[in-house]
């Protein structure tokens, strides 16, 4: 089967070619436009901008990865796209472009939820991979832990109680005055440090229950850098920045990981999927290995080029899901929740 994937709910446009086999999916071809040029200057996704600016790239993106490929389009075996939770106008872009094409072509069409994208994202790595699982999808916009039973079907246990960990790294690179995606000029800088600036405390909740917050992690980290004139200016290369950013990945790193032992054992989980932008963080991949190999639990992050949004991991998602019987009934869904 081959499946022709798109992805537009934020603010990078991509579409990739995979080709479902017995032995899991394999990417032919991706192609990929990023808008941080665009929103830069701003410190975050503007939303109208971004919608724009996918039509302009829509063409073009699918174009590239049809020609990567060397497929026809109407070659396809079926279209997949994100139909939600996103940003309604970037969705809405390719939601309608590739119902269109779809129609033209007579191929079936595949609405697939964003997360669940995520999720498949990291059967390029490990489609043997044991179920049940653990899945932490997290990004800027999501810090979800779910029971994966299998690749297509996820039942949420706990999600972050106010911002989404991916936050975090954006708004202290802003703070920093270090750009925009603040997750990997972080990252990068953590690995230059020489020492750390020193642990946060974590958040305590007063019903007892395992979760997450990361609203109190950017006030903190506020208040660190404006106990020392000058530090929001200092620049990369300055020894203090990057003390804060390796305490910052650590702490990121240690207070998503802290929950999984427990939530695993009770859950039953064989495995942890671990995906979403902020995988791509070399100190959280990392950690996540060793707690993964001192539990016992099979881990699977993908690469990261798949754990940023991208066209391959929603094909690797549609390829398994069941065409609806009439699709043109629906719609884009900015707050997309599972059935």
């Amino acid at each position: 089967m081959w499946v022709l994937g798109l992805e537009s709910s934020c603010d990078d446009c991509s579409a990739a070619v995979v080709e479902e086999t017995a032995n899991g999916p394999m990417l032919r071809s991706m192609a990929k436009q990023s808008q941080d040029h665009l929103h830069g200057p701003y410190g975050g996704v503007v939303p109208e901008l971004a919608a724009r600016e996918h039509l302009i790239q829509i063409r073009n993106v699918i174009q590239e990865a049809l020609d990567k490929a060397a497929i026809p389009l109407a070659k396809l075996d079926r279209i997949a796209v994100t139909q939600g939770p996103g940003l309604v106008g970037s969705l809405l872009t390719l939601f309608s472009a590739s119902k269109a094409l779809a129609w033209r072509e007579h191929l079936p069409w595949v609405p697939v939820h964003h997360l669940l994208g995520h999720l498949g994202a990291a059967r390029f790595a490990a489609p043997d991979l044991p179920f049940p699982a653990l899945a932490l999808l997290v990004s800027g916009g999501h810090t979800h832990l779910y029971r994966a039973s299998d690749w297509s079907h996820l039942e949420l246990i706990q999600k972050t109680r106010d911002d989404a960990a991916g936050e975090a790294f954006d708004k202290t690179a802003r703070m920093l005055s270090l750009g925009y995606p603040g997750g990997p000029v972080v990252d990068t800088l953590a690995k230059k440090a020489t020492r750390s600036a020193g642990s946060f405390s974590p958040p305590k909740f007063r019903d007892g229950k395992a979760s997450w917050s990361f609203s109190g992690l950017k006030t903190a980290m506020k208040l660190r850098i404006a106990a020392e004139p000058g530090l929001d200016q200092a620049g990369p290369e300055d020894e203090r920045v990057q003390a804060l950013c390796r305490s910052l990945n650590e702490t990121v790193a240690s207070w998503l990981l802290k929950p999984i032992p427990d939530i695993a054992r009770a859950a039953g989980a064989k495995s942890l999927i671990i995906s979403g932008g902020v995988a791509c963080n070399s100190e959280v991949r990392a950690q996540a290995k060793l707690m993964a190999d001192r539990i016992g639990l099979r881990l699977a992050i993908p690469e990261p080029r798949f754990c940023t949004d991208n066209g391959a991991m929603i094909a690797s998602a549609g390829a398994l899901l069941v065409p609806p019987e009439d699709p043109w009934a629906i719609n884009a869904d900015a707050d997309l929740k599972f059935a």
